[in-house]
């Protein structure tokens, strides 16, 4: 039994191999490091390096995310909060993200959803998604747990809920079709609204113990799944998952720096960087 390997041990592997020498990580080892892989590493190994890159690539405003032509990509801002140790860089980037809103998308028989409620963008000038607003919410609460834009996300969360429980990326319903929700981001909405509405929570909680079975569900979304059960407190739901995630990863082959980080997170002590308390549980 001790000589087990686990999706753990074989992540903390990848992890190490997708470092450069920059201090910074890459999406899978051997490419440029970038701010996302970058950060989560911080979370999940404690790792200085990885935080120091992230100061030095911290843009003007405050915020992290790659550039690609006219798309500016803002997901990466709320992770680089949860890694920072650096008080200055993590406030000018608590201050951008705090600021930035996605796009208003008007109410219509189309697209029934609350216009006045805005959430977090993926990228610039866009419409706002579950998993940025997800983020933004973990980050808001864990540094600056006043801020209002915290009620703005469980309003988006609980306007945008899957009918019967979980979430899709974005909607929920669309020209008179429901939307199916995904285990993926029902888990990153959960870690989100834990401790701040118990039904709502409880909904996700019971679709999500469906979803990830009936999706036959990666690493990744394993890994989120383990987090939200063991931050919700739910041992058995959380073991049957960790078996899932060494039955996932059994062949070793393993090459997203994002899932591995996610399963030393899910795994060791990086839940409790991200959501001291809930750790705990």
């Amino acid at each position: 039994m001790g000589d087990r390997v686990t999706a753990s041990d074989i992540a903390r592997d990848l992890l190490g191999r997708a470092r450069n020498p920059d201090g910074g990580s890459g999406p899978r080892p051997g490419a440029p490091s970038e701010p996302e892989p970058t950060a989560l590493t911080a979370i999940a190994l404690d790792d200085d390096a990885a935080r120091a890159w992230l100061v030095s690539n911290q843009r003007d405003d405050g915020s992290f995310g790659l550039v690609d032509g006219f798309v500016r990509d803002e997901s990466a801002t709320a992770l680089a909060v949860l890694a920072l140790d650096d008080d200055d860089a993590r406030e000018r980037a608590l201050d951008h993200l705090e600021a930035l809103e996605a796009e208003r998308v008007p109410f219509s028989p189309a697209i029934p959803q609350d216009g006045s409620i805005t959430g977090w963008p993926w990228t610039d000038d866009t419409f706002g998604w579950v998993e940025p607003t997800s983020r933004a919410m973990l980050a808001l609460k864990r540094f600056r747990p006043g801020s209002a834009r915290i009620a703005q996300g469980v309003a988006l969360l609980r306007d945008r809920r899957s009918v019967g429980g979980g979430w899709n990326y974005g909607n929920r319903l669309v020209l008179g079709e429901e939307l199916t929700p995904f285990a993926h981001t029902t888990a990153i909405a959960l870690l989100a609204l834990h401790g701040l509405d118990a039904g709502l929570e409880a909904e996700g909680s019971s679709r999500l113990r469906s979803l990830w079975r009936e999706e036959r569900a990666g690493p990744i979304t394993l890994a989120l799944s383990l987090a939200a059960f063991s931050l919700a407190g739910d041992a058995a739901e959380a073991d049957a998952i960790r078996a899932a995630l060494d039955e996932a990863t059994a062949d070793g082959v393993l090459d997203d720096a994002v899932a591995a980080a996610w399963i030393v997170i899910a795994t060791g002590d990086g839940l409790r960087r991200i959501v001291p308390s809930g750790a705990d549980a």
